[in-house]
């Protein structure tokens, strides 16, 4: 998931070895606006993300706070696209 905040934007990412634990990716002054700059490391060396592992409850907490403060610009895009890319009556089996 990719969310856009005044905060700045977050991708979070569940983890494939462990189903509770989630990785919170964005930039170093975003992260360190939201959690305490111990938490957070650099992904890669050559890129400029950083990363702070979560639990599941830390994390809607902090989706909560997020929420509050969307950046409402990509709802545009959202409202625009055509119904049938959302809701498909075809069934697949």
């Amino acid at each position: 998931m990719q969310i856009t905040t005044t905060y700045g934007t977050f991708k979070i990412i569940q983890l494939v070895s462990d189903k509770d634990e989630l990785l919170m990716v964005s930039k170093w002054d975003s992260l360190v606006r939201i959690f305490e700059s111990k938490r957070v490391f650099r992904l890669n060396q050559d890129d400029t993300s950083f990363g702070v592992y979560l639990c599941k409850q830390e994390c809607a907490e902090i989706l909560n706070h997020l929420i509050k403060t969307l950046d409402y610009k990509e709802w545009e895009n959202f409202h625009s696209a055509p119904k049938e890319r959302f809701f498909s009556t075809n069934n697949l089996a």
